[in-house]
């Protein structure tokens, strides 16, 4: 009696084992099929460089992108007008980036939001919309209202 007992414990045992072994991984496929539907499945991190040159004005832009963040350099010499030379941090939403431009101009640090399109060619096109101040920093009105034209276009180069 005691042998049945211990025999039907171990099978017991052992289909409990194999039924969570089982669950979980469908769990984890459920979790992908999922993910790849909604669009939520993370970016691959990446370095990227790129440069506008337009006539005499010139911009380059480094970001290292970790899944939806980024973090980078970004700098503008624009003919006849102070450079300004700085840092962002923001966040990619599909094909737009929305971030914050902390840079210096004439020895003064300012706040600024930026935004880029990615379009079909690969390059990047500078947003532009109405700004405002809220909390010491000009940001847009209207994410929504952005205007990516051809005037800033940020073509993808090898980083150096």
């Amino acid at each position: 009696m005691k042998s049945t007992i211990l025999i039907l414990a171990a099978f017991s045992l052992i289909m409990v084992s194999c039924n969570n072994e089982n669950k979980e991984k469908h769990d984890a496929n459920q979790a992908k099929i999922t993910a790849k539907d909604t669009g939520t499945e993370p970016k691959i991190n990446s370095n990227d460089c790129y440069a506008h040159f337009k006539n005499r004005d010139t911009a380059t832009l480094k970001i290292n992108i970790e899944g939806n963040n980024l973090i980078g350099d970004l700098d503008y010499k624009l003919f006849e007008k102070d450079s300004n030379k700085g840092k962002i941090a923001g966040q990619i939403k599909g094909d737009t980036i929305i971030a914050e431009y902390t840079f210096i101009s004439e020895g003064v640090k300012s706040v600024r939001e930026v935004a880029f399109l990615k379009k079909a060619d690969g390059n990047l096109y500078e947003g532009f919309g109405e700004v405002m101040e809220k909390n010491g920093k000009m940001v847009f009105k209207n994410h929504s209202a952005l205007k990516f034209d051809d005037s800033m276009v940020f073509t993808k180069t090898d980083c150096k």
